[in-house]
C-alpha cells in the first residue's frame, strides 16, 4: 500500500518505460470485489486519502508486476521459467509473468482475505496458478524450486526477516533469481508522507512509537515490523546465499534531484518545528530522530557542493540519493554456489 509506488505506474510513466498497457480481463471479479472491500458504490470514489491510495494500490497490481517483469529483463527472462511470488497479495504479479511467458506460476501469502482477491484475479485473466496459504518464516522448501523469485512490500512486513529470507534462498533453483522492491525509511518522501499509511514521522520511529503513533489515526492491526537499512538487507540476503545487486535507475538530472531533497528537508524541517501533539514523548523522538537525519543529510550535501573534485562530488550526489531520493530499493539476487 505504497502511495509513491502507485504513482510511478500510471499510463504515462508505463509507456515510458516501454511496457505494455494492460490487456483489459475478461472478467470483472476482482475489481468488484475491490470495490465491496472498501465499501464503494458503482460510481463511488474514495473520499479518504489514504483509502484511495490503497484501492488504486490493489487496482495497479498488474502494471507493478510488468514492472517487475521489465527490471528483472522483460519477457525473455522469464519465457518458460517457473516463477513465485512470495507475499502474492491481490496476485497481479503471477499476471504479468503469466504473460511475460512463465511455464508456471505460483503465489503464497499470509492473508487468506487477499489470497481470495489473487484467486479472482487470476480467473479474470484466464491464468492458471497455484495459489497458497503460507507463512515464509516457517518451512517453505516443499513447494520446489522455482527460476524467478518476486518478493515486493513484504521483509518490512515480518517478524523475523533473517528467517525469511533463508527460506525464501531455498526456493531459488541454481542459476535462478529473485527480485525484491524493499521500502526506504530514511526517504525524505517518506518522512514526510510514510508510504503505508500516510502519516508524518513515522519512519522516523521505533517499532512501539511507531505503533502508538499510528493508533491515534487506525484502530485494525499495525502491520510495519521495521524499517531498516539497506545494508541490513544486503547482510541477510548474502547470509542467506544469494549475491545481491541495487539496479535503481538513476534519475535523468541527479543534480536537480538532490537539488529537490534539498527543499524536501527544509520542508521536513518545518513539519518537526510546528508538531502539535499531546504525546510530548512522540513530539521529543520525532524532532530527535528527524534532527539526525537533517543533520547527516545536510553535512553531506555541504560536502558535495565544496569539493572541488568532479568525481567526488558524484559519489556524494549517488549516496544522497540512494539514502535519502529512493523511496522503494529494488534488488535482484542470484543463487550462488
Amino acid at each position: 500500500m505504497l502511495k509513491t509506488k502507485v504513482r510511478r505506474f500510471g499510463g504515462i510513466v508505463l509507456r515510458r518505460l516501454g511496457l505494455r498497457q494492460p490487456r483489459p480481463p475478461s472478467g470483472t471479479e476482482f475489481t468488484e470485489a475491490i470495490r465491496a472491500r472498501y465499501r464503494l458504490g458503482p460510481d463511488e470514489e474514495p473520499t479518504d486519502d489514504t483509502e484511495r491510495m490503497w484501492v488504486e494500490f490493489s487496482l495497479s497490481s498488474v502494471d507493478r508486476g510488468r514492472y517487475a517483469v521489465t527490471a528483472m529483463g522483460g519477457n525473455g527472462a522469464f519465457r518458460g521459467k517457473r516463477v513465485i511470488d512470495v507475499g502474492c497479495a491481490y496476485g497481479g504479479f503471477l499476471v504479468a509473468a503469466h504473460e511475460a511467458g512463465a511455464s508456471s506460476v505460483t503465489g503464497i501469502d499470509i492473508n487468506p482475505d487477499l489470497l481470495a482477491l489473487a484467486r479472482l484475479q487470476l480467473a479474470d485473466h484466464g491464468v492458471r496458478g497455484r495459489v497458497e496459504l503460507r507463512d515464509i518464516t516457517s518451512p517453505i522448501s516443499d513447494l520446489g524450486h522455482f527460476d524467478i523469485i518476486l518478493c515486493n512490500d513484504v521483509l518490512e512486513h515480518v517478524t523475523e526477516p533473517v528467517t525469511a529470507t533463508a527460506n525464501l534462498a531455498s526456493l531459488v533453483d541454481q542459476g535462478g533469481s529473485a527480485f525484491f522492491q524493499i521500502p526506504n525509511g530514511r526517504a525524505v518522501d517518506f518522512m514526510l508522507n510514510d508510504g503505508h499509511y500516510g502519516l508524518f514521522g513515522i519512519t522516523l520511529l521505533d517499532r512501539v512509537r511507531a505503533e502508538r503513533l499510528w493508533s491515534r489515526s487506525y484502530s485494525d492491526t499495525y502491520g510495519v515490523e521495521h524499517y531498516a537499512p539497506l545494508t541490513y538487507y544486503l547482510d541477510i540476503l548474502s547470509r542467506a546465499g544469494l549475491a545481491v545487486r541495487l539496479i535503481n535507475p538513476l534519475p535523468e538530472d541527479l543534480d536537480d534531484s538532490v537539488g529537490d531533497l534539498t527543499t524536501k528537508f527544509d520542508h521536513l524541517e518545518e513539519r518537526l518545528a510546528g508538531l502539535d501533539l499531546d504525546d510530548e514523548d512522540l513530539v521529543d523522538e520525532l524532532r530527535r530522530r528527524g534532527g539526525q537525519e537533517i543533520e547527516q543529510f545536510r553535512n553531506l550535501a555541504n560536502r558535495r557542493s565544496s569539493s572541488g573534485v568532479a568525481a567526488e562530488r558524484d559519489v556524494i550526489a549517488r549516496d544522497l540519493w540512494d539514502t535519502y531520493g529512493l523511496t522503494f530499493w529494488e534488488l535482484v539476487a542470484t543463487k550462488v554456489d
